[in-house]
């Protein structure tokens, strides 16, 4: 922002109160004015299961890329490092205790954005961060610029405390095939050992055709979902699954529950979708199916 504008805009407000605002969670992701993906899947989510976010966006879409017309834009690297700076000097960086990014949308807002986190984790101000490494999908292939993927393998992974790759994304990031649930677990133990605590790798194949599979594999156990795939194709799922992730590991569920949970609170916004004949995800119906009390819909085994 230039000094002209910003001289121009700030301005004081009488009785004000002083106390810091609340947030628990920084989500960097895309933006859209319809649809449902990035910051305008998860957040919905997340404020309905009373999580405060700081949300900054990486782009400023009309929609999401599966239509005839697509408007808006990519923001500069420059705009969103300003956006990352203004966080830094309200103090929100420092007492979020959790980050999330996901769609960067250009390798130079993955750079900006490593940048700003290297320089919080020097400074002891970075907050436990989980890392979406959107990148594209088994049947789409890759869908985000060449070199992006270096960001994610080289300086953002070795920072995640959690990593949420679909299997193709989870094949991409460690090298070797993840199609199955063999293979996945493979890589994705391969993805620990350069820094996470923690892979929940999603969209792996099941036993037959109609089996998705869940991996959630951490150092000190792994277990695996499994949930029947249904004949829809949306965006924003794996954004839902990792704001519920998010929303109920910020409550103090263990990962495995927390897994449970929002497998549950996805598949249950596909059967809606797909019961309404909705072009978008129909992202109202995941939080309720997530709280819901009982046996898990579709529980963690351990492995």
């Amino acid at each position: 922002m230039s000094d002209t504008l910003e001289s121009h805009l700030v301005h004081e407000r009488r009785n004000r109160p002083q106390g810091p605002s609340p947030v628990d969670l920084v989500s960097v992701q895309s933006q859209l004015a319809y649809g449902y993906a990035g910051n305008s899947a998860s957040v919905p989510v997340l404020r309905r299961l009373d999580v405060r976010v700081a949300e900054v966006p990486t782009t400023l879409l009309s929609n999401t890329p599966f239509y005839p017309t697509l408007r808006g834009r990519v923001l500069p690297d420059d705009w969103l490092a300003d956006l990352l700076r203004g966080l830094d000097e309200r103090g929100v960086t420092a007492r979020a205790p959790w980050l999330a990014s996901g769609y960067f949308g250009s390798v130079a807002n993955g750079r900006a954005f490593a940048d700003w986190l290297e320089r919080n984790h020097a400074a002891g101000t970075a907050p436990r961060y989980l890392l979406d490494p959107v990148i594209g999908d088994m049947h789409t292939g890759p869908y985000v610029e060449p070199g992006l993927e270096q960001v994610f393998i080289e300086r953002l992974l070795p920072l995640a405390w959690m990593v949420t790759p679909n299997a193709f994304e989870l094949e991409r990031l460690s090298g070797r095939p993840s199609h199955d649930q063999a293979d996945a677990l493979r890589s994705s133990r391969e993805l620990l050992a350069r820094g996470p605590q923690w892979v929940l790798a999603h969209s792996v194949a099941g036993q037959g055709a109609d089996e998705l599979v869940t991996l959630l594999v951490g150092h000190g156990g792994t277990w695996r979902l499994a949930s029947p795939r249904l004949d829809v194709d949306v965006a924003g799922t794996g954004d839902v699954l990792t704001a519920l992730m998010l929303a109920f590991m910020l409550r103090g569920e263990a990962p495995q529950r927390a897994a449970e949970r929002a497998l549950a609170g996805v598949h249950a916004a596909l059967e809606s979708t797909l019961a309404h004949g909705y072009e978008e995800l129909d992202v109202q119906a995941a939080p309720a199916a997530a709280l819901a009390e009982g046996p898990a819909r579709f529980p963690a085994v351990a492995l």
